[in-house]
């Protein structure tokens, strides 16, 4: 699961830091040159107001791990630096809070199992996550990030109340969920040779849901979509487990 870390941005005469030192503190092979994926929470200003609250869906965001050196620790500190015009387009100065979640670690998930969060807001943050969207951005396996787009629309729109939208982009995804099961292989011995049949026979049905094959009456039901949407988020973590696990393998 993800890091939430919340920090005060640095200005080292050239560059806007975040420091990670809190992350090192934890995972101390962490280095200068690995890749961080993480999407921006929250940003308050020198002030402490709110600057920034958390988009929907959350976007994801991948930066090199740099260093800044701390005067008053008097040693480099690593971070994440952002250059003038990347902290513009963030909206970020020197000593603003930012408030990030962290998914991954060179690619690979963060805390499979637990959450962890550092900073005077971290806590409070994540009491008020949506967990499902966490869960999805965790997801690092190329082949489903189409399907994970799209729910995360999906569950954009649903919570701004607009369960049509959120049914189009749920059928969307079950369609792009469609195109990886093309793709699945099973390992020998790891699973039966009639798995990608009853997948495939899974996603048609779950899929029907949101289907419409014609003019419908009245409103989509928000019931339904939030069943489909769960059922879908569970095939996708089911997916991302066995390809992790070796069991499926996605080719082409």
């Amino acid at each position: 699961m993800p890091f939430v870390l919340d920090k005060e941005v640095r200005w080292d005469g050239r560059y806007y830091h975040i420091s990670l030192a809190d992350l090192v503190s934890i995972i101390p092979h962490l280095k200068e040159g690995d890749t961080i994926t993480f999407s921006v929470l929250r940003i308050r200003n020198e002030q402490n107001k709110l600057v920034k609250k958390r988009l929907r869906p959350l976007k994801k965001n991948s930066m090199t791990v740099s260093s800044y050196y701390d005067a008053v620790y008097k040693k480099w500190i690593p971070s994440l630096r952002f250059i003038p015009y990347q902290a513009q387009e963030l909206n970020i100065g020197k000593n603003y809070h930012i408030t990030i979640l962290i998914v991954a670690h060179n690619h690979g998930t963060l805390f499979p199992f637990e959450w962890k969060y550092v900073g005077p807001d971290a806590e409070e943050i994540v009491g008020t996550l949506d967990r499902i969207e966490p869960t999805l951005i965790s997801i690092m396996h190329p082949e489903l990030q189409e399907t994970i787009n799209y729910l995360l629309e999906a569950r954009a729109s649903e919570s701004e109340g607009r369960i049509e939208d959120a049914r189009t982009n749920l059928r969307k995804a079950l369609e792009a969920l469609t195109k990886v099961r093309e793709k699945i292989k099973v390992t020998p011995g790891k699973e039966t040779e009639d798995f990608g049949r009853r997948l495939e026979n899974l996603i048609r049905s779950v899929k029907a849901f949101v289907d419409y094959g014609g003019p419908h009456l009245g409103p989509a039901p928000k019931p339904t979509t939030d069943m489909i949407f769960n059922m879908t988020v569970e095939l996708v973590k089911m997916l991302a487990r066995n390809i992790e696990e070796g069991t499926l393998i996605i080719s082409g």
